[in-house]
Formats: C-alpha cells, structure tokens, sequence
C-alpha cells in the first residue's frame, strides 16, 4: 500500500525578467513590479513578523505574567489599538483606586520604558463596560488578561 505524499502549499510565484518581478496570487491577477520594490516588500514582511513576535515575547507575555502574579489585585488588562506609545489598561479588582497597587504599577511601567518599550500603564478601578468606555474602546482593544 502507497502512501500519497503530503502536497505542497501553493505559493506566489516570482519571476526575475529584466528587474522587474511578475506576482501571480491565487486570483489569477498579475502584478508587475520591480526586484527592488518586491524585495523591499519581502524585507518589510519579515521585519513586520519579528516586530510581532518581539511583542509577543518581550511585552505581551511578560504583561500576562505579572497579571497573574497580580491576580488577587489585578481583574483584566488591555491594549487599545496602539498610536505612538502603547497604552495598557489594568483594571483592578478594588472598585475605588488601589493607592497601594498604584507603586507596583508604576515599576510594571519602568520596567518595559527601560527595556526600551514607549508604554504607559495605567490602572482603572473595576467598573462596568461603560464607565471603562471613557478611558479606552473594548472593541477591537487587546485583552491581556480577565479573570474567568
């Protein structure tokens, strides 16, 4: 009994003919475009993957951990759609603000600024949905951490 060999994922091909690059995707169109600006697209694809896994590894992950290092004090955490500085949302458990959580917070902070991540953290009392509106929109926003 033979076994069918595994197929191959289907990918676009690249043709070099003078300099310039022929992209056929699935849709049958074509794209012609030169090597360098097809090369130039392939660089920043991968740079765009190690971004992401950098904030996976280096932010996002570490962020979860101390959340449920946090947990007795930390409800949920999230991260709006990011502009130029990262904004993180710690929602705390306490209904009014946790002055005592507020300097484990801050260091949090210090920690990702000095490794280099432009982030601010900021902590939220527990509220319901609406009265967390005003700070950030949860649709679309990051969710790090909620308890279940």
């Amino acid at each position: 009994m033979s076994v069918a060999a595994p197929q191959r994922p289907k990918y676009a091909r690249l043709n070099f003919t003078d300099g310039e690059v022929i992209v056929s995707p699935r849709d049958q169109d074509l794209f012609v475009i030169s090597a360098q600006k097809a090369t130039e697209a392939c660089q920043q694809a991968v740079q765009q993957d190690n971004r992401m896994a950098m904030f996976a590894d280096e932010l996002l992950t570490p962020l979860h951990s101390w959340c449920v290092a946090n947990a007795d004090r930390v409800r949920a955490c999230y991260i709006p759609v990011a502009t130029s500085q990262i904004q993180v949302f710690v929602v705390t458990t306490s209904r009014r603000f946790d002055f005592t959580f507020a300097e484990k917070v801050a260091e949090v902070e210090r920690k990702f600024a000095s490794a280099g991540w432009r982030i601010g953290v900021t902590q939220l009392p527990d509220a319901d949905e609406d009265s967390l509106a005003t700070f950030f929109n949860s649709d679309g926003a990051l969710e790090v951490y909620a308890q279940g």
